[in-house]
């Protein structure tokens, strides 16, 4: 990170303090409520959660600081049904995310198959649909919302969609600075004020964080910035909103099964890194025109970059005098032959493979809210359109170097300057451009037909126009469009005052991404995060969703109140796509593998009373193929003599734990001290590119960990917490690699399972200061 960013963030945070001073007494934080759900990105429809014909989380800032939650994600793996967090990029801070057994995640080349939105604003970036959880500030989140099987939320919500609504000076006044440290070198600095001031409100969040990471090179950096400014008059609220993030990271990704019984921080090859930088100028607005009219709108600007570096083996061999590919002399960006660099074989050779991503993206949304009452039962409407334009400038290259053995439990890969350019194979730099238009059309209804029983129905039309053009002879040139009309209804019967019964369809889809198009030749494989080298037709995803189950919100008087929930789920994709291994150590693409299930059940309860709250909740995943085919896994045990291993119906989709049980608590020990803790287990996965069972799947496990806080005076909290108490070593996911790669610098590795190791004992302790 710019030690500019740095310092900026230090002299905001004294700017906020000193703004704090002024004010003579602290003002009051008004929490959101979760009786009501948004059913739109925008929000102004919301109806009361027992009228939502499918599954819904909430959850909000008290939560969040409660248990001291310094990224979103690490509240979503805490508490959240159905979510898993995995550790595929190998840092805490770039996780991904999955969503009965769908996707968000940052890491480059994953098929995404949820919905990210900020206030409004669809966050899955322009050229792969990732999700950059690092880009959303935890300290100013206001509500976090996941909406099951919802089509409205438009493209990629397969699974669901997760709606973020940040803070503003309305909701938010006061001044509150957070600091931490403890394990990893780990220091923390968070700040936030919010004030209103007549029809005007301001809201500024600031993030800082720097941790030396767990695992070798794992040093992260982290500043966030968000400010609002907001002004509310005449039944009209605006709202100017600006977010900034700059963060840096060391990405380690999967290591051999046999370096981390080692040792646990080990990685496989140096360098890994990546770098993030990100604006984005946003407008909402809402006018109420009548008692039962509205308007809501918004548009935005985001800006986002990323620089990656990546050391990895090669498929370039010894030849002296020359290095070759297939047995012919490579070339450089020069035209020159590369020589041997390996001293005849003795040394290992490696390649660094670099990508910069600069994606620009615009657009906006409307809609119209009508609530009047039809024939003199209520009635929810919501009519709008979304359009999302983005461009992106991808470039790409390769520079081949040695790997001259283990240093430091890692395998560094030292550079020539020798830039790879093979035209005629997938080892040549890229530089492409990719832009995509995304627009949706989209009406929901929900009408109580009678005192008990609701009724919802609606439906949205998703257009995709995606155009890639290539460059230094990279072949992707094309232009593809997709569309499909998604409907969606269901049904709410309240059996009680208490519980009520939901049952719901909906049909969402997903087009392919830019980045996917541009690399689904098994002839031309990519490093998967990093190349593109061809374009031939790639189907959209379609996905149907069936769920229904009952809820309740029973009140035991003083004793407290229990919020509860049981459900049944069952998602199909036709045409899902997914990333396929190539013989090539480290490159693959993209193909459609035909259909694929998901179904499910999840039970959930939530406790508030006087001094205790807790939770618990558990999920069930059965995720399938039902198609047969053969699926690329070279370094498979059991792949036939072309590297397959066959899938069938009913083979188990990698990555996705069958059982997670998550269970939390907080208790009030005395007014001013709180003590609680939480739990997430998970039952055992296969492991990517092992469909076929010719290894053993990854064991389950269950990770425990502490929280407490003290409050000193009325504006001072002194609070710890530990994590992973136990010091469990446990795996978030695997895959398979060529254990051939590094036959002089790692001859030992012969074990083809890489992994991605979960995080170790970690422990805390921190400052709060409000007024």
């Amino acid at each position: 990170m710019a030690r500019s960013a740095a310092v900026s963030g230090g002299a905001f945070g004294l700017a906020l303090l000193a703004a704090g001073a002024i004010e003579a007494q602290a003002e009051t934080i008004e929490l959101p409520t979760f009786d009501v759900v948004a059913t739109t990105p925008l929000g102004g429809g919301e109806i009361d959660v027992s009228k939502v014909p499918g599954a819904v989380w909430q959850t909000g800032a008290q939560d969040i600081q409660t248990f001291n939650d310094s990224t979103i994600t690490q509240t979503l793996a805490r508490q959240a049904p159905g979510v898993t967090v995995g550790n595929v990029s190998g840092n805490d801070f770039q996780p991904d995310v999955s969503y009965r057994g769908f996707d968000a995640t940052s890491v480059t080349g994953t098929p995404i198959g949820l919905a990210v939105y900020q206030n409004g604003v669809r966050i899955n970036e322009a050229f792969g649909d990732t999700v950059n959880w690092d880009l959303i500030p935890a300290n100013a989140i206001d509500k976090m919302t996941i909406v099951a099987g919802n089509p409205i939320f438009g493209l990629n919500a397969l699974g669901g969609a997760l709606n973020v609504t940040i803070k503003n000076g309305f909701n938010w006044q006061g001044v509150e600075a957070d600091l931490r440290g403890g394990s990893f070198y780990r220091a923390q600095e968070e700040l936030q004020f919010g004030k209103q001031i007549g029809d005007w409100s301001v809201y500024m969040a600031a993030t800082q964080i720097n941790d030396g990471g767990w695992r070798v090179d794992g040093a992260s950096q982290l500043t966030n910035f968000y400010g609002d400014l907001g002004y509310r008059a005449g039944g009209f609220e605006s709202h100017l909103q600006l977010t900034v993030g700059n963060t840096q990271f060391g990405a380690a990704a999967y290591t051999p099964i046999q370096e981390l019984q080692n040792n646990w921080s080990s990685i496989y090859t140096v360098p890994q890194t990546t770098n993030n930088q990100m604006g984005m100028l946003a407008w909402t607005g809402d006018y109420a025109y009548s008692n039962t009219l509205s308007f809501q709108g918004g548009l935005y600007f985001r800006s986002f970059n990323q620089q990656h570096v990546d050391g990895n083996s090669t498929e370039v061999t010894p030849c002296p005098p020359y290095s070759c590919l297939n047995g012919s002399p490579v070339h450089d960006t020069a035209g020159q032959t590369i020589p041997d660099i390996s001293q005849n074989g003795a040394v290992d050779l490696g390649e660094i493979d670099r990508f910069w991503t600069q994606s620009r993206s615009l657009g906006g949304s409307a809609q119209a809210v009508d609530t009047d009452k039809i024939y003199g039962r209520e009635n929810t409407l919501t009519v709008g359109a979304s359009l999302d334009y983005g461009w992106t400038n991808f470039t790409g290259n390769s520079q081949l170097g040695i790997v001259p053995g283990i240093v430091n439990n890692a395998l560094p890969v030292i550079g020539f300057p020798y830039l790879l350019d093979e035209p005629n194979s997938f080892l040549a730099p890229v530089a492409a451009k990719a832009t995509n238009l995304y627009t949706g059309l989209y009406a929901l209804d929900t009408f109580n037909a009678t005192d008990r029983l609701a009724l919802t129905g609606g439906a949205r039309f998703n257009f995709a126009g995606i155009n890639l053009s290539g460059e230094s002879g990279a072949f992707t040139d094309g232009y593809s469009t997709f569309f499909h009309l998604n409907p969606t209804f269901g049904l709410t019967y309240k059996i009680t005052p208490d519980i009520n019964f939901y049952a719901g369809y909906a049909m969402s889809n997903r087009a392919p991404t830019p980045l996917e198009l541009g690399c689904a030749d098994p002839k031309n494989p990519c490093i998967i995060d990093n190349f593109l080298s061809s374009d031939p037709a790639l189907k959209q995803v379609v996905g149907q969703t069936l769920e229904a189950g009952f809820r309740g919100e029973n009140a035991f008087g003083q004793w407290g109140k229990l919020q509860w929930s049981a459900g049944l789920f069952r998602t199909t994709l036709a045409n899902d796509i997914l990333p396929a291994q190539s013989p090539y150590s480290g490159f693959g693409y993209y193909t459609n593998v035909g259909t694929t299930l998901r179904r499910g059940a999840e039970l959930s309860a939530q406790w508030n009373g006087d001094r205790w709250t807790a939770y618990a909740n558990y999920t069930y995943i059965d995720a399938v193929y039902l198609t047969t085919f053969l699926e690329p896994s070279p370094f498979n045990p059991g792949a036939n003599a072309a590297g397959l291993i066959p899938i069938t119906n009913g083979t188990p989709i990698a990555g996705i734990p069958r059982n997670t049980v998550k269970v939390g608590f907080d208790f009030d020990v005395t007014p001013n001290w709180k003590i609680g803790g939480d739990m997430v287990a998970a039952s055992g996965q296969v492991i990517f590119g092992n469909e076929n069972g010719a290894l053993p799947q990854l064991p389950g496990y269950a990770v425990f960990g502490v929280h407490t806080s003290y409050q000193v005076g009325k504006q001072l909290q002194i609070y710890g917490l530990i994590q992973n108490i136990f010091d469990q070593r446990y795996y978030t996911a695997g895959s398979l690699y060529d254990t051939a790669a590094f036959p002089n610098s790692a001859p030992f590795l012969t074990d083809p399972r890489t992994l991605g190791p979960g995080k170790p004992f970690a422990i805390y302790a921190g400052l709060k200061y409000t007024m």
